[in-house]
């Protein structure tokens, strides 16, 4: 799979608003699915690019136009500049490295965010997100390789009465987006268990400080997703009269619970990670001290017997014991007699 890479650097001089991709885009061309919701039925078309006539619809029509792939900028540009949405915020959605916001606007809104992609075996990672909930139509941006409102689209045409208000789509949107966190956080819980397991019952000598940083690193994504979606449910509860109706608030409601439950798991996850990786470094100071105290008896054991191979090493005329007939198994049972007393006086001590 191919990527292209285009630096921010490259938008240095350029005035606000100026339509230039910026981020990493996968070289895939890029799919739009083109829902029409009226209240007799729900068209649906895929198509390659977009054209000014493709997102023709009357006022009783909802248009909620999903997006997959920044590749094809030129229908991307024809969309934005058909429905007259604004160049800062055109900006903003073709920036795949921009953090999460959310932005009000009189008739409508914008939310950026990120959705976690497991690593399978590696570090997961982002992939950017873009909504946008306008007058009568509804946008959502998002890569092209996973797809992350296919939920949403069977929901949609499952629906029972299509006259539904754009504030239902756009929430249905919003609940597959975050509910989807749940199997990564359910993931990240299950990595844990593990390697908690590993550390409190560790019998090996090896230390899973790789997988600890790994997995230091995925709960620090999650917890940067995660958190700021929780202001944006937060803003949409406290602003849902402009934007949502009455029928509306209890999903709304059910969202936020959603996102608590999410935005607590990822700080009571911060907390274990931090407590484990403060068990793994006991455990290598443990081990540390085992290896040091095992050298040090070894060579509190040597210390007399090197003391008496330099003696009888120095270069002295007079050395009676130099000449004795049993001098030199005398001095080796000396010597083994010194070592097997000290290791036995180790060994009652329990250091050995």
């Amino acid at each position: 799979m191919h990527r292209t890479v285009e630096n921010i650097s490259e938008k240095t001089g350029l005035p606000p608003g100026s339509f230039v991709s910026v981020g990493v885009k996968e070289a895939i061309p890029s799919k739009f699915f083109i829902y029409s919701i009226s209240q007799e039925k729900i068209n649906v078309q895929e198509t390659a690019s977009i054209t000014e006539s493709l997102l023709k619809h009357d006022d009783s029509t909802i248009l909620w136009v999903d997006i997959q792939g920044f590749s094809d900028t030129n229908s991307i540009h024809t969309l934005f500049e058909t429905l007259n949405i604004a160049s800062l915020v055109q900006e903003d959605i073709i920036n795949t490295r921009h953090r999460p916001k959310i932005e009000t606007f009189d008739d409508s809104m914008l939310i950026i965010t990120k959705r976690i992609i497991p690593g399978h075996g590696k570090r997961m990672h982002s992939e950017h997100i873009a909504l946008i909930l306008g007058p009568d139509y509804i946008l959502s941006f998002q890569p092209p390789v996973s797809d992350s409102f296919q939920g949403t689209r069977e929901r949609v045409l499952k629906l029972k009465y299509p006259n539904t208000h754009k504030g239902y789509v756009f929430y249905m949107l919003l609940d597959n987006l975050i509910d989807g966190h749940f199997a990564i956080m359910e993931h990240l819980h299950q990595r844990l268990d593990r390697l908690e397991n590993k550390l409190l019952n560790a019998k090996e000598d090896t230390s899973p400080q790789e997988e600890l940083t790994s997995l230091k690193h995925d709960i620090a994504m999650a917890r940067r997703i995660i958190v700021p979606m929780r202001r944006f449910v937060t803003d949409l509860r406290f602003k849902r009269d402009n934007y949502f109706l009455p029928s509306i608030d209890p999903y709304l409601t059910d969202l936020g619970d959603h996102i608590e439950q999410l935005a607590e798991s990822c700080e009571i996850y911060s907390e274990s990670i931090t407590m484990l990786i403060e068990v793994n470094s006991e455990n290598i100071n443990i081990r540390t001290n085992e290896i040091m105290k095992t050298l040090t008896l070894i060579s509190t054991i040597f210390m007399p017997l090197t003391f008496i191979t330099s003696v009888y090493g120095m270069n002295f005329d007079y050395m009676p014991e130099l000449r004795m007939q049993w001098g030199y198994p005398i001095c080796i049972a000396f010597m083994g007699i010194i070592s097997l007393l000290l290791y036995r006086n180790f060994k009652n001590r329990n250091w050995l």
